[in-house]
């Protein structure tokens, strides 16, 4: 498996694998060929760098590394990241492989923004290839929505645009039918939406027996509130919070909300709940601070992060490439933490919610690992008025979404056990949700 570091722009008009055709299979070889500039033996990774096992994994580190495939070429898109703004500030045309801290800050200048998630490391066509979670969806949409028509490469090396009238079989699977699958998207024509000032509320509980009667509460109650709040519950191995993000409400409408909900009845909560946030702020809230704060002490940096944002691999050496931020009028970035990672995902629908027992054993899973292993679950209520028309499966039948998550682990014994629990879950849970 290679990795072609870098697709410049201008590589659009040159047909990748058509240019290939003619010359012995080596993928080097053919890199070398489509690639411009006079550095694209350096954009060129191969097994023989030391450098390889670095550049060929993203941000968290699945333990069997799926997509690096033997005999495949994964090309990074990260460093095709400009944003062009419309006259009227309604679209954007933007380079596919931007991260979202980026993309973000890059539209602040025009007073816009994007219906999407809040994790700045994000990449902009994964997020869209896998339908887009957001906190701003059940008002919204996901982010698949807003994608107004892409530029993609096809399996014959033709650059096509794609859109619901040019090539719109492509232009649905492309949003929502799961990234890397049907071409290689670089770049993206996106619908801007001004977000408005709004509240937030963080409420944690530190008692392991709070955490089921959160949860249960929870799902009861998160997913049926106003379209405009979205939030999510993240329960720990002893410890459990919950996150809300209430699009361009007050601080006293999202405490009325938080008052009736009936979960500050639970145990003994500590709630922090903030209005008038703006939108960098909002991004931030839970991850560097629970404080709606003034807009002259709002920290925006993490959002100013580099077209490769994350710390190199354990032990490898790190392969970098013109790592230069959005701005320079932020400190950039600090790179995000690479680890082994472990996930499953389930999706409760409307007509078949979890009942108690259900959701007490798989609360209590949560505690059944070791402290390495740092496992919880993040858990997003759904049921999203806005419909959409993309390949996204679930935007109208979700009613939330379930995810585990652990590190993994080097001790091959000790993975061993982790991978055991998670297929164990899929066996438990899997039939109850569907």
């Amino acid at each position: 498996m290679y990795l072609l570091a870098i697709l410049l722009p201008s590589l659009l008009a040159h047909p990748l694998l058509t240019s290939c055709k003619a010359i012995p299979p080596l993928l080097k070889d053919c890199a070398l060929q489509a690639l411009r500039g006079s550095d694209a033996a350096q954009r060129i990774v191969t097994p023989q760098d030391e450098t390889y096992t670095d550049a060929r994994l993203g941000e968290k580190i699945h333990f069997s590394s799926y997509s690096a495939l033997n005999n495949t070429l994964v090309i990074d898109l990260g460093h095709i990241n400009y944003v062009q703004v419309s006259q009227d500030r309604k679209t954007a045309t933007v380079g596919a492989g931007i991260r979202l801290g980026a993309l973000y800050l890059a539209l602040n200048q025009y007073d816009t923004s994007f219906a999407g998630g809040i994790c700045p490391t994000v990449g902009l066509t994964g997020l869209v290839g896998a339908g887009g979670f957001n906190m701003q969806m059940r008002a919204l949409g996901v982010s698949s929505d807003h994608v107004l028509s892409a530029k993609v490469v096809t399996a014959d090396g033709k650059t096509v645009a794609a859109s619901a009238t040019s090539n719109p079989d492509l232009f649905w699977a492309i949003r929502g039918g799961g990234g890397g699958t049907y071409g290689v998207v670089v770049e993206l024509t996106l619908q801007l939406t001004p977000l408005p000032r709004s509240a937030m509320v963080d409420i944690s509980w530190n008692k392991t027996e709070n955490r089921f009667p959160v949860a249960k509460r929870f799902l009861e109650w998160a997913p049926r509130q106003p379209k405009e709040f979205t939030s999510q519950i993240n329960i720990f191995k002893s410890t459990v919070q919950i996150l809300g993000w209430h699009l361009g409400a007050s601080k006293p409408e999202l405490q009325a909300l938080i008052n009736d909900s009936g979960l500050l009845e639970i145990g003994e909560p500590h709630s922090q709940i903030g209005g008038n946030c703006s939108t960098d702020n909002s991004r931030i809230f839970g991850v560097i601070t629970s404080e709606c704060l003034p807009d002259d002490k709002v920290d925006a940096s993490i959002l100013n992060v580099v077209p490769d944002p994350f710390t190199k691999y354990e032990d490898s050496a790190q392969f970098t490439y013109a790592e230069t931020p959005i701005t320079t009028s932020l400190a950039t970035a600090e790179p995000w933490s690479r680890f082994r990672r472990l996930s499953k995902s389930f999706f409760v629908q409307k007509d078949n919610l979890v009942d108690d027992d259900t959701l007490r054993e798989v609360v209590d899973r949560v505690a059944q690992l070791d402290d390495a292993a740092e496992v919880w679950a993040e858990w997003h209520a759904w049921n999203i008025s806005a419909k959409g028309n993309s390949a996204f499966a679930w935007g109208d039948q979700a009613y939330a979404h379930l995810e585990f998550q652990a590190h993994g682990s080097e001790d091959s014994a000790t993975q061993a056990v982790y991978e055991k629990w998670f297929a164990d879950l899929e066996s438990y849970l899997r039939p109850a949700v569907g």
